[in-house]
């Protein structure tokens, strides 16, 4: 995990409106990869992470006083800067050269999309750089980040997003709504294409069609395309194409215009947090709107959600037996995904499992993993462990549900895939689109 760059933060967490505290004293909590961390900004609006333990006697440095040129620690005054000088250490004697001699850990931070991101590898490493994905091209106008807590293991939480059977059972609604931007109903929203001149929704699609051919092929290392196809009649067939990126980033369709790039940060060995991009290839988003929506269901500061494993998720019968198959809301899916992975255990026993020809994703990202641990450990660069130039050249990548003809649908997906990103005003005309469609043939 320290191959890559990891979200610590959104940057909405140091918005005063959305937490007052943000106004006078910008400084937050982190905890990341097992260790404990302080996130803060100073008074130039630079951000710096440090190791929480203060070099000198070890007190913690999340409750240092907050100063323009960084923080300092109130046990003995000590100030550290956001790269990790040590500035001040007030209570040596005059002419005393300790300060110079003291380095805090500090790791490289950067914003992107919404998100603060930081650098974790050893000291004086060359990072890698970031994938050039539509998550990350976009705009702040047609872009929008949010996060969530899950109490589980970071990889039972992205194996829910690369399993193309589960949207069939998991998120199946007994009824059809219509779709719409509200929160929650864009999943129940048509896929493009038609039945015989009757738009599908996703819900129906899902309900009626409950075991699909999947398909994944690697496109690029570290980069999975996923394909599910899930037949409607001799002539049609609905294409669901999804991608998993190494290690733990999913790309999803979230309606016909929004893509949903989704992240799984390991806090601990129990704890995760997701990140999500939500990215329009159309309108600008209403993020006041979708921000306020997502805050129903979570607690502030630190983005944990208001059901889990206390109240049995919100879990209601009657809903279960009338309105949806899992009976925990109609409004956030999310909670559905919760669900699943927490109630596996925070680690999940795998010995235990019976896995069936439905989870050969599951089993092919498995397969990477260890082999990636192997080539890690044995010296090797991990996938998706981007140069510049391998960064740049990682675009889209495309994502798609559809209602295809049966014998092009491969095509057809394509060509809508295309289409998207030709409307989509913040891409670069034609051209990009038919560069990005070609490089993920």
């Amino acid at each position: 995990m320290r191959c890559y760059w990891q979200p610590v933060a959104l940057l909405d967490e140091f918005d005063p409106a959305l937490d007052p505290r943000m106004a006078s004293r910008p400084v937050k909590r982190v905890r990341m990869l097992g260790q404990d961390l302080v996130l803060f900004r100073d008074g130039t609006g630079r951000y710096g992470l440090l190791d929480r333990d203060c070099p000198h006697r070890g007190a913690d440095l999340a409750f240092g006083r907050h100063e323009p040129e960084g923080l300092r620690c109130p046990f003995h005054g000590w100030k550290f800067a956001v790269d990790g000088r040590c500035l001040e250490t007030p209570a040596e004697g005059v002419g005393s050269t300790l300060c110079a001699r003291v380095r805090q850990r500090s790791y490289p931070v950067r914003e992107q999309s919404g998100v603060l991101f930081a650098w974790f590898g050893p000291v004086g490493s060359t990072p890698p750089e970031l994938p050039a994905l539509d998550a990350f091209r976009a705009p702040p106008s047609h872009s929008f980040a949010f996060k969530g807590l899950w109490h589980c293991n970071w990889l039972q939480a992205f194996e829910v997003g690369i399993d193309p059977a589960h949207p069939s059972f998991l998120h199946r609604y007994l009824r059809d709504e219509q779709g719409g931007d509200a929160y929650g109903r864009q999943f129940r929203a048509a896929s493009v294409g038609d039945v015989n001149g009757e738009r599908w929704p996703m819900t129906r699609v899902m309900r009626e069609r409950t075991s699909p051919e999947i398909r994944h092929e690697e496109i690029a290392p570290g980069l999975t395309r996923i394909t599910a196809l899930r037949i409607i009649n001799d002539h049609l067939t609905h294409v669901r194409v999804t991608h998993a990126l190494f290690p733990y980033t999913f790309v999803i369709p979230l309606s016909e215009t929004v893509t949903i790039t989704q992240m799984h940060v390991p806090v601990d060995d129990t704890h995760t947090y997701w990140y999500s991009f939500f990215t329009s290839f159309d309108k600008p988003l209403d993020k006041v709107t979708m921000r306020a929506q997502r805050l129903q269901g979570l607690s502030l500061p630190d983005y944990v959600p208001l059901h889990g494993a206390h109240d049995d998720w919100g879990f209601d019968p009657e809903e279960q037996r009338t309105r949806t198959y899992l009976g925990m809301g109609e409004e956030d899916i999310n909670r559905h995904d919760q669900w699943a992975v927490e109630s596996m255990g925070p680690i999940q026993d795998r010995t235990r499992e019976h896995l069936g020809t439905s989870d050969k994703v599951i089993m092919a990202n498995r397969r990477m993993l260890l082999k990636a641990i192997e080539q890690v450990q044995q010296g090797g660069r991990a996938p998706m462990a981007l140069d510049a130039e391998q960064a740049a050249a990682l675009t889209g990548p495309d994502t798609m549900d559809c209602i295809a003809p049966a014998d092009r649908w491969d095509a057809f997906w394509r060509e809508a895939a295309a289409a998207k990103r030709a409307r989509a005003a913040w891409l670069s005309g034609s051209a990009s689109a038919l560069a990005s469609s070609e490089a993920h043939r």
